[in-house]
Order: structure tokens, then C-alpha cells, then sequence
């Protein structure tokens, strides 16, 4: 029973310290622990990009320890956290607030346009080369909440969204009503072309697949940011959620591409010999070198999350792991580009040429708009990057989706046609005329 108990003890440690890494919110429930400050030099809390009036609340349970939050601003803070020394990297910081009673309000600097703060802890002991002397069954913790705060439209401190994540709210709804009056403008059309099958079936299904997982992801962000906006919190399971849609929608639109750029779907009529032709081509070496980019996309998105203290889709100027998924959607661009252009020399359709290169062109706009946009926004403040990445990449892709759109169903009886005719016994060839097959 006691072993159960000290279990369960160590169980609920663990969930308070991993639960705020989890989050980036704005209302932050955790544990500060001096343990954990003097393995890393002032244990990180969290970041927030204030402006005008801005203020930080906090409630703790004691303290003891004399507590003080080290408030820096980014580029000082890119300079402290790769400093080894303890008290020098703490002596970088902008602002300290000094945590004297169990609860209290504290303004932020004023700045003429919003800055980018992160907030560290530390304590008496941080800095100090020995443990202090408490007993291990007894950890020197400080249980805290910390609500930051930015002005409102009538400049009282009530807004819980940092200036990274303004407007966001309202961009997501926009988008989810465009994604609903679009789709009931297709969705006849769409429903006709795939109950009559052919060849242009299975790409015109992957294209609503990806699609529709990417309204979804945005229809629930909503929910997220909508419940964010009420407490600072929001739901980070939801988030994520949404994240884990966006990713399969990537890698449905991966899958298209490369069935189209080996020849795939659009080779018969019927569906039996279209997956006859898909075994074919899964053992030829650019879609098994495509299927383990795939998978090192997957491994990328998922170490660029455990790095990341912010659970964000679009933060690739954040880590090496991030820069790695631009490089990697750049190469895989590449390929299939240099597939395409093979795959359009080789034939001899002037209209499926022109299909084949319009439709190059609009998965180059998919998979090149993330990289193009993170390039971009570089020249812009820091705060402004994640804003104008999110919105510009979903903007982007929606367009090209809808485009794809256009571009299947305008070609589909052309395709089923031309698949038609190819079990004929006459052909007319424009350089030969009618031609009879035995």
C-alpha cells in the first residue's frame, strides 16, 4: 500500500512538471523546483509577446525560497541560454519581478511595438554549486499559477492571446466558412464525377481526403482558440488533434503526387488494373527512396513538437529539426518535379501535357509554399512570423486545392474517354490519320 501511495506521489509529480511543457498558454499552472532551476541554470516557464500595458499575475503556495521570475526579451535570451555561467546568464535579464507574497500583480515594461518576453525561473539556491540541505522526501517545490495578460481594444488587461497568436481566432473562421460555401458549390458536381468511377476516381478521392482533413483540423482549432481566448488556456489535446489531421492532409497530398508522377490512376479505366499498376510501380526505386521521405517527414514533424515548447503546425525557423522539414519538402519538391517533367516529354497528348504541367505546377505552389513563406517572413518582426506563416501556407494551399479542383473534374470525361478509346479497335492519330487494328 505505501509503495502504491509513493508511486502514485511520483505519478503526479511528473504530470505537474511535463503538463506546462505541453502548453502554451497564457494561463500557466506548474511547479517551480529548485532542483530543476539548478540543472538548467533558471528553470523555463514559458513565453508571451507583450505590448502596451501588458501585466503578469501570480498565485504561489509559499515563499520559502525567496522566488524571482527572470523576465527576458528574445534576443537577450537567445544570447543567455547558451551562456554556461549561472549568474551571468541570469544577470540578462530585462525585468525581475520578485515573488514576496503569494499573489500579486506586476506590469510589464511598455515597448512601442510588441516584444517577445521569456520568463525564468530561479531561486536562493539556483546558483549555488551545492544542493540545498532539505530532505529528499520532502522536494523544494513551489506550486504556481501565472496568467499574463495583454490590453484589450479599451487598453484594460484582459486579453489572454499573445500578440503571435492575434487574430488567429478570427482568420480560422473565416477560413472554416470558406471551406463550407465552397464545398457546397462542388460538392454536386464532385458527388456526380465520383459515382460514375473511371480513371480520374482515386485522385479526385485522395484530393477530397486531404481537403477535408485539412477543414476539419481548422474547423477544431477553432474550438481551441475559442476556449483560449476565455481562460489562456484552451484545449492542447484538441490542438493537437488538429496538428495530427494536418499532417495526415500532408501526406495524402505526398501520396497523390507520387501516384500521378509515376503514371498511377490515370493509366485505365478500371479499378482492378489501376492497383495491378500501383504493385508495379511500389518496387521501382524512386517511390520506395519517395515512401522513406515520407517517413523521415513524419519522424521530423514529430522531434520538431518534443523540441518545440509550443505544440505549433508552422514554427520551422524554431529548430534544427524544423529548417530540416523545409529542406526536406524542397528536395521532395524536387523530385517529383524532375519525375513530371520525364513523365510530360513521354507523352504524346497535347492536352495531357498541358494537364500534366498545370497540375506540376499546383503541388509545386502545395508543398513549396511552406518553405518560400518561412524564407519570407524573415524580414519581419519575430512576433509577426508565426502569424503571417500560418495564415500564408493555409491560404496557399487552399487555393491550390481548389485549383486541383478545377483542374480534376474539367479533365475527368476527357480521361474517361480517352481510356475508353483505348480499348477501340480504331484510333485516329492527327500525323497519320484513322488507323484499324487487327
Amino acid at each position: 500500500m505505501n509503495r502504491g501511495c509513493k508511486s502514485s506521489q511520483i505519478l503526479f509529480w511528473l504530470v505537474i512538471q511535463i503538463l506546462p511543457d505541453l502548453l502554451e498558454a497564457k494561463t500557466v499552472h506548474g511547479v517551480f523546483n529548485t532542483y530543476v532551476a539548478q540543472g538548467e541554470k533558471g528553470q523555463y516557464v514559458t513565453s508571451f509577446a507583450f505590448h502596451g500595458n501588458a501585466v503578469l499575475n501570480f498565485t504561489v503556495n509559499t515563499t520559502g525560497t525567496e522566488p524571482k521570475l527572470y523576465l527576458f526579451v528574445s534576443e537577450d535570451w537567445k544570447n543567455a541560454a547558451g551562456d554556461t555561467n549561472c549568474y551571468r546568464r541570469l544577470a540578462k535579464a530585462r525585468t525581475i519581478i520578485r515573488i514576496n507574497e503569494t499573489s500579486g500583480t506586476r506590469a510589464i515594461s511598455h515597448y512601442v511595438t510588441p516584444r517577445i518576453w521569456h520568463i525564468v525561473y530561479a531561486d536562493l539556491f539556483t546558483c549555488e554549486q551545492g544542493r540545498p540541505k532539505i530532505p529528499v522526501e520532502e522536494p523544494n517545490v513551489i506550486e504556481y499559477t501565472l496568467q499574463l495578460l495583454n490590453p484589450d481594444s479599451l487598453g484594460n488587461p484582459t486579453e489572454h492571446f499573445s500578440d503571435q497568436e492575434t487574430g488567429l481566432l478570427k482568420f480560422y473562421q473565416l477560413l472554416s466558412l470558406i471551406y463550407f460555401v465552397v464545398a457546397c458549390v462542388v460538392a454536386p458536381q464532385l458527388w456526380d464525377t465520383l459515382s460514375k468511377g473511371g480513371p480520374m476516381q482515386l485522385v479526385i478521392q485522395l484530393l477530397t481526403l486531404s481537403m477535408s482533413l485539412q477543414a476539419v483540423a481548422a474547423f477544431i482549432i477553432i474550438i481551441h482558440f475559442y476556449r483560449y481566448s476565455r481562460d489562456g488556456v484552451g484545449s492542447p489535446i484538441i490542438e493537437l488533434l488538429s496538428e495530427f489531421l494536418d499532417m495526415l492532409s500532408q501526406f495524402t497530398m505526398l501520396f497523390m503526387l507520387l501516384s500521378l508522377s509515376l503514371g498511377w490512376s490515370l493509366a485505365s479505366a478500371h479499378s482492378v488494373c489501376r492497383y495491378s499498376h500501383l504493385r508495379t510501380i511500389s518496387k521501382r526505386i524512386s517511390a520506395r527512396v519517395v515512401f522513406v521521405l515520407g517517413i523521415m517527414q513524419g519522424l521530423l514533424f514529430m522531434w520538431e513538437q518534443s523540441l518545440d515548447q509550443s505544440r505549433r503546425l508552422y514554427h520551422a525557423q524554431r529548430s534544427y529539426a524544423g529548417i530540416s522539414l523545409v529542406v526536406l519538402r524542397i528536395l521532395l519538391a524536387g523530385m517529383f518535379a524532375i519525375k513530371l517533367k520525364q513523365l510530360i516529354a513521354s507523352e504524346r497528348s497535347s492536352l495531357k501535357r498541358k494537364f500534366y504541367s498545370s497540375f506540376t505546377k499546383l503541388c509545386m505552389m502545395w508543398f513549396l509554399c511552406y518553405p518560400v513563406i518561412v524564407l519570407s517572413t524573415m524580414i519581419f518582426s519575430e512576433y509577426l512570423r508565426y502569424k503571417l506563416i500560418t495564415m500564408g501556407v493555409l491560404i496557399c494551399q487552399s487555393i491550390a486545392g481548389v485549383l486541383l479542383y478545377r483542374l480534376f473534374l474539367s479533365r475527368s470525361l476527357y480521361w474517361e474517354v480517352s481510356a475508353l478509346s483505348s480499348s477501340l479497335p480504331l484510333r485516329f492519330d492527327h500525323r497519320s490519320g484513322l488507323k484499324l487494328y487487327s
